[in-house]
């Protein structure tokens, strides 16, 4: 019986000790045992046509994967310009991927695209295609503009948010002199 015991006794120790020893990945790798080949704090990135700026990327962190040409990021702020410099319009999210190849970026949780007319794009995912020059998704959107506010799900729409069609359950509504949305007729 004392055998048993010190047999049962080894075994237990093994175990912790075994189950101690697991790896930990290491700080920002991915699920999947994928590690950035760099991690940037205060990242920027202009794109330029010619000298002068399209478009500028800006996020709080992003981990760069070169091998995959892409890059992700946190705290993302996206500015598109004018032909004379001046500022269309500013996309915010939560979370973005840039695809380096393409120029592409999907932009993921409370995006926000605001014009400089002040209308309001808000949904949960969009891209951005440098090839088309559209932002877009197949979400449900809410477009502020003024008093007016427009719902509906997927959007394509140029970064100044001038020339917007909704893909399907378009809604409009109205504010009142009082304040009260109200559906458009």
């Amino acid at each position: 019986m004392r055998v048993s015991r010190i047999v049962f006794v080894l075994c237990a120790v093994t175990l912790l000790v075994l189950g101690g020893c697991r790896s930990q990945s290491p700080p920002g790798e991915e699920e999947g045992g994928v590690v950035p080949d760099q991690e940037i704090d205060a990242f920027s990135l202009t794109q330029t046509r010619e000298g002068t700026p399209i478009w500028r990327l800006d996020a709080d962190r992003a981990l760069v994967f070169e091998d995959a040409g892409r890059i992700e990021m946190t705290g993302v702020r996206a500015v598109f310009f004018e032909k004379d410099g001046s500022v269309r319009s500013t996309l915010r999210a939560r979370e973005g991927v840039l695809h380096e190849r393409t120029n592409s970026m999907e932009a993921t949780g409370d995006v926000v695209v605001t014009a400089e007319d002040e209308t309001v794009l808000e949904t949960e995912y969009a891209t951005w295609s440098e090839r088309t020059g559209t932002i877009e998704t197949d979400r449900f959107v809410r477009v502020t503009r003024g008093d007016d506010v427009m719902t509906g799900t997927g959007l394509t729409a140029d970064p100044d948010l001038r020339n917007i069609k909704v893909h399907s359950d378009f809604e409009a509504y109205i504010r009142t002199p009082e304040g009260e949305l109200v559906e458009e007729e």
